[in-house]
């Protein structure tokens, strides 16, 4: 299935607040954007992506998707949910499904979006779980379905009824790449002993703050 992707991005300054105990402002920002740089290039590896698109109400997020080469879509605003389903309308197209990904899959590879698509063959709208079974990391739309993003707490169960209420359940994948999102300091703890994949310092480092 030929996709088209949105990657939703939040401003900076407001990033990964939960992780304000242990990380600063600043080490808070250069952590989302790489993040969001990973996220961008493992969907640009995947052969059915046909295009990406970073929506997103920072500037300074702009620029730097431009020094990477991925497009941006500023963010309608001001409510979160209708801004983003106003984005999926105008991305719509007959022949492509359009895909909503997290911005903070550190563990995201090819495969899991390979993966992901495929399971849009179906014509069902495809949900990815977060690894705690509550939130969603992922979206597959196929074309003609009209969807009502809904994330917030308790945004799989949410989005479970959308589904609902236009047909067929939606499919759900549970992969590992795509449940993994990073939110908290346990999941900060849990990538670096994984490696870090170059995303963040242990909280151990030197230099943490």
């Amino acid at each position: 299935m030929r996709a088209r992707v949105i990657v939703p991005q939040h401003a900076l300054s407001e990033a990964k607040s939960r992780l304000g105990r242990v990380l600063s402002t600043r080490r808070r920002a250069e952590l989302s954007l790489a993040l969001l740089r990973h996220v961008c290039a493992a969907l640009r590896a995947t052969a059915d992506v046909e295009g990406i698109v970073i929506m997103t109400p920072d500037p300074a997020v702009r620029a730097h998707a431009a020094r990477w080469g991925v497009p941006t879509r500023p963010d309608p605003g001001p409510e979160f949910n209708r801004a983003l389903s106003e984005v999926i309308r105008a991305t719509a197209a007959r022949l492509h499904a359009v895909v909503v990904v997290a911005a903070d899959l550190p563990l995201l590879r090819p495969a899991d979006v390979a993966a992901l698509l495929a399971a849009g063959d179906h014509g069902r709208l495809v949900l990815a779980p977060s690894k705690e079974g509550t939130g969603t990391n992922a979206v597959v739309v196929p074309p003609g379905l009209t969807f009502h993003a809904a994330y917030g707490p308790g945004s799989l169960s949410a989005h479970r009824r959308a589904a609902r209420a236009l047909g067929p359940e939606a499919l759900e994948i549970r992969r590992p790449g795509l449940a993994f999102d990073l939110d908290t300091e346990s999941d900060l703890l849990a990538l670096d002993g994984r490696g870090g994949y170059g995303v963040t310092p242990a909280a151990s480092r030197p230099g943490w703050r």
